[in-house]
């Protein structure tokens, strides 16, 4: 990295740990303190920037949504930055890949991103299709039995969960959920649709990817110990506080969400979570969980 990119990833990786931690920002002190031009600042925080979840933009000062504050790790902050210095050397497709990457690692951490490069101009033409609200025709094929059909769809929007892209749209009048990865032969045809508003305000205030399939509420119990964690941020998908236990654990709830979006996460956290409601979605869990530690207890005893 040249001398100017260490200078352009130092300015930026410092202005980024700053709105991290809550600080609002004066471009003219900014400008002063590195030694550029407000033109330089205002473009490093209007462009560069551009994704994060701004409470006050300008047009002098700059500050993040209290809700984002503490959210990004230093190795967060250096990867970005590192990319920043360097971003014009790229595409436009290229820059905004990384860009919604970071945007989605600041809600939820520990995923690895799907490595979608291959599928750049698939993307692009699906997002087109999207801007312009013209229907798509594509081929899907299941992960699950892998069975494979051809889907006419009218999409609403690219969204990204836990580092897998997924298309969410409406298909013969129902909602749904298909993973970008699996599909192809993509075709956008001519016809348009008009969008459906209720829609687009689910997609915009939900933290769910299931659509057409949810659960109305599922409700966890969170123990002491963990407590903490789940006070801090929304962990869960939808996730709103019943009340406090006076044992010093929490009552929570998600709500409009798929099963499977809360059972890894469960999962994860054992013995620290528990189902509550809806009956059944517990045991059924623990039933999975069994068999597969079964299952893989007869591998090791198979390879010994």
């Amino acid at each position: 990295m040249s001398t100017k990119n260490e200078l352009l990833a130092i300015r930026l990786a410092n202005i980024l740990l700053r709105l991290n931690q809550g600080e609002r920002l004066d471009i003219h002190e900014l400008a002063e303190e590195h030694k550029v031009s407000l033109r330089t600042v205002q473009r490093d925080l209007n462009e560069r920037f551009s994704f994060l979840d701004w409470n006050e933009m300008g047009p002098r000062h700059y500050c993040i949504n209290k809700a984002k504050l503490g959210h990004l790790t230093m190795d967060d902050i250096r990867r970005f930055a590192s990319f920043a210095s360097i971003q014009d050397l790229f595409p436009e497709v290229d820059r905004r890949f990384f860009q919604e990457k970071l945007t989605q690692n600041i809600r939820i951490k520990g995923f690895q991103y799907e490595d979608i490069s291959k599928h750049k101009e698939r993307f692009e033409r699906l997002s087109e299709a999207i801007e312009s609200r013209k229907r798509i025709h594509f081929h899907y094929t299941k992960s699950s039995d892998n069975s494979s059909k051809y889907y006419e769809l009218e999409p609403y929007c690219l969204l990204n969960k836990n580092g897998i892209w997924y298309v969410v749209g409406i298909d013969k009048g129902k909602k749904k959920t298909f993973c970008f990865t699996q599909m192809a032969s993509l075709n956008v045809l001519p016809e348009t649709f008009e969008a459906d508003e209720q829609l687009l305000n689910e997609i915009k205030h939900t933290d769910s990817i299931s659509y057409g399939n949810q659960i109305s509420e599922v409700v966890i119990q969170v123990a002491p110990q963990v407590a903490g964690y789940f006070l801090r941020r929304d962990l869960l998908p939808n996730q709103e506080l019943i009340r406090k236990l006076e044992t010093g654990g929490l009552l929570l709830v998600s709500k409009n969400v798929h099963e499977m979006e809360i059972v890894p996460i469960v999962r994860y956290w054992l013995p620290n979570l528990r189902i509550v409601s809806p009956e059944g979605l517990q045991s059924r869990m623990e039933e999975s969980l069994h068999m597969y530690l079964n299952a893989d207890a007869g591998h090791i005893m198979l390879e010994g």
